[in-house]
C-alpha cells in the first residue's frame, strides 16, 4: 500500500452494520467491527455507528473490558423527531440514556460524535432563528451532560428543496461554530431505493458551502465501492466513495469550480486516479500527502457503511490496497 492511498483512506469508515441494507443485530455488527479493528486494514475503520437507545445492549458487550479492545469509538445516533416538539422530548431522553452509558460499565467505549436529523419543517428561511437556537440547545447539553468532547453532526432533507435547506443548515451550523467549533455536516449520499441518491450537482454544491463556510463533513449511505456506476438492483447511479472524498480534496487544495468537481464526481474511469507514494493525482490535479491528510481532517472526514468488507474488497481487487 503506497503512502497517498493510506493517508486517504484512513479512518475512512464509520461501520454501520445494524443499518439497511446489512442490518445485522447488534451482537453480529459489533463482533464484526472487533474483527475488523484487528486486521490488515484496521487503518480504515473509524467509529462504530450505534443508536442511542441501543446504548444499554452495548453497554452488556463492552462492559468489564469485554471489547478486548484498549479503546473505540461510538458515533451516537439520536432518535431525532418529525418536529421540534417530538425532537426535544426524544433528545432528553438520548441524554439520559447516553450519560447512564458514560457513567456505567463501558470499557474501552468513548462516545466522541453525536449525529441527528434536524426536522424537516425546520429546513427554511422562515425557521432560521428556531434552527440557530436548536443547534445551540443540542450543544450546549451535550457540554453539561457529558465530559468527553464530542463532534456533533446534523443532517438535513433530502427533498425537491434540497441544495436550499443544506444551505440553511450548513449556514446555520457555521454561525454556530464561531462561538465553539464542534458541529459539522452530514450529507445522505444514497440508501436502498433510488430517490434517497441526490445528484452529483447536489453534493458538489454541498462541498462548496462547507468548504467556503469552514464546515467538517461527513457521508452516509450509497458509498459501498469506490467509483460511481450503474446499479441494476437498485435502479440508478450509485456514487463512490474515492470520487466523492477525491472532489473534496481537490477541491480544498486547488480550489476548482462546482462544474470541476462535479466531473470528479461523475468521473467512471479508475484509471484517472493515481495513487504513489509522494501524491494522488486526477486529471493533472495534484495533491500531496500532506495535503490529503489536512483536508480528510478539516473537510471530508468519513462516511458510513454498512460493510466493511465491501470497500476493501474493491480497493484490493483495484490494486489499490
Amino acid at each position: 500500500m503506497n503512502k497517498s492511498i493510506f493517508s486517504f483512506t484512513e479512518k475512512l469508515i464509520d461501520y454501520a452494520g445494524l443499518f439497511p441494507p446489512a442490518k445485522l443485530s447488534l451482537p453480529i455488527a459489533f463482533s464484526n467491527f472487533l474483527l475488523y479493528s484487528n486486521e490488515k486494514y484496521e487503518h480504515m475503520l473509524s467509529k462504530f455507528i450505534c443508536p442511542v437507545n441501543l446504548l444499554p445492549q452495548l453497554e452488556n458487550l463492552t462492559g468489564s473490558g469485554n471489547s478486548g479492545l484498549n479503546q473505540f469509538y461510538i458515533s451516537a445516533l439520536s432518535t431525532g423527531g418529525n418536529n421540534i416538539s417530538e425532537f426535544n422530548l426524544n433528545f432528553e431522553k438520548d441524554l439520559k440514556n447516553w450519560k447512564e452509558f458514560v457513567t456505567g460499565k463501558s470499557g474501552a467505549a468513548v462516545i466522541n460524535s453525536f449525529e441527528t436529523r434536524i426536522p424537516d419543517k425546520l429546513m427554511n428561511a422562515e425557521e432560521k432563528k428556531v434552527l440557530t437556537e436548536l443547534i445551540t440547545t443540542i450543544s450546549v447539553k451535550i457540554k453539561k451532560e457529558i465530559s468527553d468532547p464530542v463532534m456533533i453532526f446534523l443532517e438535513g432533507p433530502l427533498n425537491e428543496n434540497r441544495n436550499d435547506a443544506a444551505a440553511s443548515l450548513i449556514d446555520a451550523i457555521y454561525a454556530h461554530n464561531q462561538s465553539g467549533f464542534n458541529t459539522g455536516f452530514k450529507l445522505r449520499t444514497g440508501g436502498v431505493e433510488a430517490v434517497s441518491f441526490p445528484s452529483s450537482e447536489h453534493i458538489a454544491f454541498c462541498i462548496r458551502r462547507c468548504l467556503d463556510r469552514k464546515v467538517p463533513m461527513k457521508f452516509t449511505a450509497g458509498l459501498h465501492h469506490p467509483f460511481r456506476h450503474f446499479d441494476n438492483q437498485i435502479g440508478t447511479m450509485m456514487h463512490g466513495f474515492i470520487n466523492v472524498f477525491a472532489s473534496g480534496i481537490i477541491a480544498m487544495r486547488h480550489d476548482i469550480s462546482d462544474k470541476e468537481i462535479e466531473e470528479v464526481l461523475n468521473d467512471e474511469d479508475p484509471a484517472d486516479f493515481i495513487f504513489t507514494d509522494e501524491y494522488f493525482s486526477w486529471k493533472g490535479w495534484k495533491i500531496s500527502i500532506e495535503d490529503i491528510e489536512f483536508a480528510r481532517k478539516e473537510l471530508v472526514l468519513s462516511f458510513g457503511s454498512c460493510s466493511f468488507d465491501e470497500p476493501v474488497a474493491d480497493l484490493q481487487s483495484l490494486n489499490l490496497l
